[in-house]
């Protein structure tokens, strides 16, 4: 394969691995792996669409806001006192925007450690049980 003129072939490949090892979808490692990337991906996907919806409101009230300052006035006094009000409000309503997606975060990770500790637990008493099958059986005298 020559690498400037030919693409990887992901599915052959896999495809003759499949063929070494058949069972490779079902086996408990693999298994508990592709278990673990769903969660993660249903958390992301989640968190994404929440932080999408706070961004689109965020900017929704922006353009808004925009809006106000394009209203024509005859004094510049109230073009800067218009400018004033919103952006006093901006940053009063910051903190709580931010926090938003603080929250967001917070409740992706704990889902997230929700999937991890269970199977952490699992993983390591699996390991203990493989180490205990395969040390051999001790002589006693």
């Amino acid at each position: 394969m020559n690498p400037m003129t030919e693409m990887f072939d992901f599915n052959k490949n896999m495809e003759a691995f499949a063929k070494f090892y058949p069972d490779m979808a079902v086996a408990p490692p693999v298994k508990a792996m592709t278990d673990m990337a769903e969660k993660y991906r249903t958390v992301t996907l989640e968190a994404m669409n929440r932080n999408m919806e706070l961004t689109t409101a965020w900017m929704r009230d922006a353009a808004r806001d925009a809006a106000t300052l394009m209203v024509a006035d005859a004094s510049p006094d109230a073009y800067a006192r218009k400018a004033g009000e919103m952006a006093t409000t901006a940053i009063q309503d910051l903190p709580g925007r931010l926090m938003a997606y603080a929250d967001v975060a917070r409740k992706a990770q704990a889902d997230l450690m929700e999937t991890v500790l269970p199977a952490t637990a699992q993983a390591a008493a699996t390991a203990s049980e493989t180490a205990k099958a395969a040390r051999p059986a001790r002589k006693t005298a």
